[in-house]
């Protein structure tokens, strides 16, 4: 072997210790416990400068190194403790106190975050743990002293509290506390005043000692050093909402609202990331009835703070509420396009493309917004109002339970879930939820009405009855109760009562078209259409916008014999509201009725253009082309609604019929005509198709004895009797063939059937 020159010896021996410099540098860099360490280290670094988000994210990079690694799931509980993340740190806590049993400080943590919660057991426990491992530990004892006083157990409470003073009497918070045991007591409030005094000269910042103070000062009439307090809270808190909120509160209380919303415009400048500083502005406005006052003070706000995800969410709301739609959609773009993200504005985002008639988006909005945000109650609440706008009450109905599941006090959720349950016909779930709401809210109306109309469902009218009555009682205008009860009133023929409940519906809600039709049908059963027509009219003068009583009006104009009248109450009825479907229903009548089809079908055509997912308006359409004899046209139509609605009944009656008749496969016509039965199991038309089906499969027997069924309905059918008739012939009974055959010549002597049938009778003689 040849032995390396002193150059070439000198290269390897550089670059082997190069190597090893590097092999060491890579080891060292990839050891977990080293990298996680630095993580830690690194978030810690940025929670002591308060840039929680930056410190979450170095904490969570340990936990990835680290799944296990306690003391990062603690750092980062406690960094969602200060960005008010509760869920989060709810979840980090527990993981750290199953990671570190021993971990006394993320017990009191966790057994306080637990008490807020209202969880006092699981409060408790904690606390208990704590005084198994440190017998004179302190906070445990602060923390049994918060259970007790939840529980109104105020010897306990003093008792506890009192034993933490005695093991770390340096400690505000446990004076705080004790003086806001003692504050609860009138006969103490000088005891309670001394430990609050004592709290705020050991900790200047303790908030809530100055809140408390300033309170009890107040109580005594020292307004003055209340709202020494209050601005010496803020002073040293400026962060601290509830001082700012208190000190507005107090000069409210002096009558002094415009230094009210002077701290308050102030709040809302100085925190414009803080949602609670935000709203406390506008519900200043909403208790002052100065709501008029909010758009323009949040627009100049926006206009300071212009990246401000909370201004701008108020101030689309005020703008939705003052129907200025173009300028909340302008603002709602630019939160989509900054804070796509966000719950409240996805919310926001679907509550515009709701207004809009987006029903898709919005659903495809919330839903993205529910996967992200499984625990916002407000997005499965839209979620739910978007689905059940979409027609998907399996997704309503599971977005409404999750609210409730959540918050099963929220009264928006409850109520979502009682609508759902009266769209799905499940009475037994809206008198489940009836009892639940009455439970929570038992001076709420809704409830009650709710529950008399599952007791309806049930035969229990009498209990519906008291129950509808004890919702007038509870709220005289509730009108769903009036409506309910008049309902009640004219099944048992009790006219007048009725009509007065009816009129004190719409006396309640102008906007009631329900009570109207009632009110109206009953003028046109005593005969007096002069007066239903007025009283339509007279309603329509105090609901001007509802385009439903214009529908209403074309229908009775019609009944009587005005179908110019009709046609124009119709149209107008389309103009205010393109989305009306009922009113170009109304016109198609009013049109059909004068003999013009085709504007009818214009009509339909352009509604198809803006909502090309009906399938009923595709088949409406083909009903339309087929009566004036374009059954090519018709049959296209049909397929159309059959594609976006493979089981819409009266396409695939009418394709199966024009199948039939035209010599097609006769084996799909069967197919749809069955599709058609299986949708309307009562409909004459779906059963004569049927039977015409039956017989082309030569199934006579099967065609026979559905038209007979047919006919006890509908005895003057002379499409059925024609049907019959040749049916009959195909069994070889000619009596009943001539005998059915003959009664549908009689009764379309011009018409098609009747001239078939008359030929049937020539060949069966």
């Amino acid at each position: 072997m040849k032995t390396p020159t002193i150059s070439t010896a000198f290269r390897i021996m550089a670059t082997l210790s190069v190597s090893l410099v590097l092999g060491s540098s890579v080891g060292c860099h990839r050891d977990p416990n080293v990298q996680k360490q630095k993580y830690l280290e690194s978030g810690k670094r940025y929670a002591k400068d308060a840039k929680y988000k930056e410190a979450t994210i170095q904490f969570s990079n340990a936990l990835k190194v680290d799944h296990n690694f306690a003391e990062a799931h603690y750092e980062l509980a406690k960094a969602y403790m200060k960005t008010n993340s509760m869920m989060q740190a709810y979840a980090e806590l527990t993981r750290t106190v199953d990671l570190q049993p021993t971990n006394a400080t993320a017990r009191i943590d966790l057994g306080n975050l637990l008490l807020a919660g209202g969880q006092q057991q699981r409060a408790t426990d904690q606390a208990n743990a704590v005084l198994a491992l440190q017998s004179n530990n302190a906070d445990a004892h602060a923390l049994l002293s918060g259970v007790a006083a939840m529980k109104n157990d105020r010897a306990t409470a003093l008792t506890e509290i009192q034993k933490a003073l005695t093991l770390d009497p340096g400690k505000a918070s446990y004076h705080a506390a004790l003086g806001l045991i003692q504050s609860s007591d009138p006969n103490s409030g000088g005891a309670a005043e001394e430990q609050l005094r004592k709290a705020v000269e050991l900790d200047s910042k303790n908030a809530t000692a100055h809140l408390v103070l300033a309170a009890l000062l107040e109580r005594k009439g020292d307004q003055a050093g209340a709202a020494e307090q209050l601005n010496s809270a803020i002073a040293q808190d400026p962060k601290n909402v509830q001082a700012r909120g208190g000190l507005a509160g107090l000069l409210m209380r002096q009558n002094n609202n415009a230094k009210a919303e002077e701290v308050l415009k102030k709040a809302a400048d100085d925190l414009p990331d803080s949602p609670e500083a935000v709203q406390m502005l506008r519900a200043f406005y909403a208790q002052t009835n100065q709501i008029d006052h909010a758009e323009p003070a949040y627009a100049d706000l926006v206009a300071r703070h212009p990246k401000s995800t909370q201004l701008k969410l108020i101030y689309a709301r005020l703008l939705l509420a003052k129907r200025d739609i173009p300028k909340a959609k302008t603002v709602v773009a630019e939160l989509v396009k900054s804070d796509a993200n966000d719950p409240d504005v996805a919310v926001m985002n679907g509550m515009m493309l709701l207004s809009d008639s987006k029903k898709n988006e919005a659903f495809d909005v919330l839903q993205k917004a529910a996967k992200n945000n499984p625990g916002n109650i407000q997005v499965k609440i839209w979620l739910g109002r978007a689905a059940t706008a979409k027609g998907d009450t399996a997704t309503a109905l599971q977005s409404f339970q999750d609210a409730t599941r959540i918050n099963p006090k929220n009264l928006e959720a409850q109520e979502g879930l009682a609508q759902t349950a009266l769209a799905k016909g499940d009475f037994s779930l809206l008198g489940q939820v009836a009892d639940a709401v009455i439970a929570i809210a038992p001076q709420a109306s809704n409830p009650y009405v709710w529950r008399g109309i599952s007791e309806l469902a049930q035969k229990q009218e009498d209990k519906a009855e008291a129950d509808f009555r004890q919702a007038l009682k509870l709220n005289p205008k509730d009108g769903n109760a009036s409506l309910e009860l008049a309902q009640i009133q004219l099944a048992q023929k009790h006219l007048p009562q009725a009509k007065e409940l009816l009129q004190q519906t719409l006396d309640s809600n102008p906007n009631s078209t329900r009570a109207l039709r009632l009110l109206v049908s009953l003028d046109l059963y005593e005969k007096q259409p002069a007066k239903a027509v007025s009283r339509i009219q007279d309603q329509i003068a105090k609901s001007p916008q509802n385009s439903e009583m214009y529908d209403q009006l074309s229908e009775v104009q019609l009944a009587t014999g005005n179908t110019a009248g009709s046609l124009a109450s119709a149209e107008k009825a389309m103009q205010m509201n393109s989305s009306d479907g009922a009113a170009v229903a109304a016109y198609t009548r009013a049109q059909i009725a004068s003999g013009d089809v085709g504007k009818a079908i214009t009509s339909w055509q352009e509604w198809i253009k803006n909502h090309p997912n009906d399938a009923q308006a595709n088949a409406l359409v083909g009903s339309l082309e087929e009566s004036r004899g374009n059954k090519d046209q018709a049959t296209v139509y049909y397929k159309k609604a059959l594609q976006i609605q493979p089981d819409q009944p009266i396409a695939a009656n009418n394709l199966a019929y024009l199948m039939i008749e035209s010599g097609q496969n006769a084996d799909v016509a069967l197919s749809l005509a069955q599709t058609a039965r299986r949708a309307l199991p009562n409909s004459t038309s779906t059963a004569d198709t049927l039977a015409w089906a039956y017989y082309h499969k030569q199934s006579y027997f099967s065609a026979r004895d559905l038209l007979e069924e047919a006919l006890k309905m509908t005895p003057d059918s002379a499409s059925m009797h024609y049907h019959l008739g040749m049916t009959y012939a195909k069994l070889g009974d000619k009596a009943n063939a001539s005998l059915h055959l003959k009664k549908a010549a009689t009764l379309d002597p011009n018409g098609q059937n009747g001239k078939e049938a008359q030929q049937a009778l020539t060949t069966l003689t």
